[in-house]
């Protein structure tokens, strides 16, 4: 056999290795979403910019670095902190959960940082251990950082460079052994340049940042979201298991959702203390029908395969959603045979029951 141009060969040959170390990296990348899943059930959701926080927040709980946790209010970035923490080596040390935000400016010293007996008008005579103290060996999370003053920091500072402070009052230098997650909903550029946080501190705690996205721009998470926090919220209140319409369950879709997650639990509790019956309805959501989202400044760009692949997605899931979880009548509504109205449900890992 006598071959005299082999173009095709290579052709077929290159074609295969690319095939191959595509299938390499999906086959990495479902091991990852997998093991993300598994490290932290405590994060609901199914988007894909929500399996990437668990996949971050999977890796950050086998680090010591210092973890900084950026969203909006109400994104659950405490949550995250936690399960960050429930992740890691120092699972069964202490976890001390400080809202800067919310402690007095002229105690929030004291309360980081502790002080010697008699260090002020007003100060116990045994003295006061800080947080950082009650935190040893464990994990620290400041929520709110960007509300901590200029001179506080400086103090902050210290502690992330040499893992020592003193205590208000106190000559003694005290060693600490913490890992430190913080925590905003600002935007810590805006606030350096502004002069309202150190550039020192801001470099110091963003080594490992992770950003929650807003619900808004993952609503693929509600349904998940609504199903694990209905039961918790009858509990709570006292009441049977309620289930949700499908008319309400678009409603919630359709929001925008300024409050994210937190408000999306306040609504249901809400909704389950006025239905009467075991089923929330549209009317029991205190959320206005038809609201237009907000026009928004900047719009992110995407290849055309993934905003088709995602349309598709999210009208299947609706459908189902909208007939009652009845997937025959979904077929009917989306005008879709039998076949390929399973192919798209295997395709897009759509498990809806």
């Amino acid at each position: 056999l006598k071959v005299e141009d082999i173009s095709e060969i290579k052709r077929v040959i290159r074609q295969r290795d690319e095939a191959l170390l595509n299938l390499e990296q999906m086959e990495r990348k479902l091991r990852e979403e997998s093991d993300a899943n598994k490290l932290m059930p405590e994060i609901l959701g199914e988007s894909k910019e929500i399996i990437n926080v668990k996949r971050l927040a999977a890796k950050a709980s086998k680090s010591n670095s210092t973890l900084l946790i950026l969203g909006e209010s109400g994104t659950g970035k405490s949550m995250l902190a936690r399960a960050i923490h429930n992740n890691s080596k120092n699972r069964n040390k202490p976890f001390i959960h400080v809202n800067c935000g919310s402690i007095p400016e002229n105690l929030l010293e004291s309360e980081l940082f502790g002080y010697e007996g008699g260090a002020f008008t007003g100060a116990r005579a045994s003295g006061k251990a800080g947080m950082f103290e009650l935190a040893q060996g464990g994990t620290i999370f400041l929520d709110e950082i960007g509300e901590i003053s200029l001179s506080l920091q400086i103090k902050l500072l210290q502690v992330l460079q040499d893992k020592t402070f003193y205590k208000i009052g106190g000559s003694k230098k005290i060693e600490v052994d913490v890992r430190i997650i913080v925590a905003t909903n600002k935007n810590l550029e805006e606030e350096m340049l502004a002069g309202r946080f150190r550039e020192d501190l801001y470099y110091r705690i963003n080594v490992f940042p992770i950003w929650i996205p807003p619900l808004r721009e993952r609503k693929e998470d509600i349904y998940p979201l609504v199903q694990n926090m209905l039961p918790s919220i009858c509990e709570k209140i006292g009441c049977e298991t309620k289930r949700i319409s499908g008319e309400a369950l678009n409603l919630l879709l359709a929001y925008d959702w300024p409050g994210n997650v937190r408000e999306l639990e306040n609504i249901l509790e809400r909704a389950v203390n006025l239905s009467e019956g075991n089923t929330i309805l549209s009317n029991h959501l205190a959320i206005k029908k038809g609201k237009k989202e907000k026009k928004r400044e900047t719009y992110e760009i995407r290849p055309l395969k993934d905003v088709i692949n995602d349309a598709e997605r999210r009208a299947i899931v609706e459908a189902i959603l909208a007939n009652n979880g009845d997937k025959k009548s979904a077929m009917k509504t989306l005008k879709m045979s039998k076949t390929s109205f399973y192919e798209k449900l295997k395709k897009h890992k759509i498990e809806l029951s």
